[in-house]
């Protein structure tokens, strides 16, 4: 079993929460450029029904990618006032996501 020592505090799970809405966001971002990308290429082609389907999924990534990253600042900005981090307490994420 885990020893207090070893379970993760409530600031560290909200880091690692927060580490997680990031990799969404980037993620989203990802397949907006793949599906701007695609359209584009249509677009060229002269696929304009092709081009248009998409521009609108890279639209709806774009605006999934911006949610999450207006939740991760909301969300950093609160862990920001935490006194653990304003204590300089170190957080050692790495080491928990290895465990899992």
């Amino acid at each position: 079993m885990d020893t207090p020592a070893e379970r993760p505090t409530d600031t560290q799970h909200a880091v690692m929460h927060l580490s997680d809405v990031y990799r969404r966001a980037a993620e989203e971002l990802l397949h907006a450029y793949q599906r701007n990308k695609e359209a584009t290429r249509h677009h060229e082609r002269g696929a304009f029904r092709a081009a248009l389907h998409h521009a609108q999924q890279s639209c709806r990534h774009a605006r999934a990618a911006h949610e999450h990253l207006r939740c991760a600042l909301e969300q950093s900005q609160h862990l920001a006032a935490s006194p653990a981090l304003s204590e300089g307490v170190v957080l050692p994420l790495a080491t928990h996501r290895q465990n899992h």
